[in-house]
């Protein structure tokens, strides 16, 4: 009997990783479907030109979207400058000993690190401590 590799089986399965939700699909994975479809038609019976267009118009849709949640992540981000915001510090800082704490600053500056929005916390030390959006936990004005 054959046995299945669990390294290679996590690769196909996703057992034990982060899925996307099923109403999210990006760029790259609408582009893959794409390729596999065409790829695996019957030469017999191409795709019809008016499904071709219409998945291209779809693939439009979807390019739109992630244009236009981009721009909502960028303008949330932006309301926060001058607002005190409580986060959870980010483990690389020296001084949480390795454990997750709250920092509470005022929203100094918001920038794109890797794809991610940083917000910029100025503590009432005078330092600044960088913590992703996501990380947030209140907002006040």
């Amino acid at each position: 009997m054959n046995t299945i590799d669990p390294t290679g089986a996590k690769t196909y399965t996703n057992f034990g990783g982060q899925s996307k939700a099923k109403s999210e699909l990006d760029m790259e994975a609408f582009l893959r479907l794409l390729a596999v479809q065409m790829a695996n038609q019957n030469p017999l019976e191409p795709m019809n030109d008016r499904d071709f267009f219409a998945q291209m118009a779809q693939l439009g849709q979807v390019e739109g979207m992630d244009k236009l949640n981009s721009g909502m992540d960028t303008l949330n981000g932006s309301s926060m400058i001058g607002k005190t915001v409580t986060a959870v510090r980010p483990m690389t800082d020296s001084n949480s000993g390795g454990v997750n704490s709250l920092v509470e600053g005022q929203v100094v500056r918001v920038t794109m690190k890797d794809g991610k929005q940083i917000l910029g916390l100025k503590e009432k030390n005078g330092g600044i401590v960088e913590v992703e959006i996501g990380n947030v936990r209140e907002i006040r004005a």
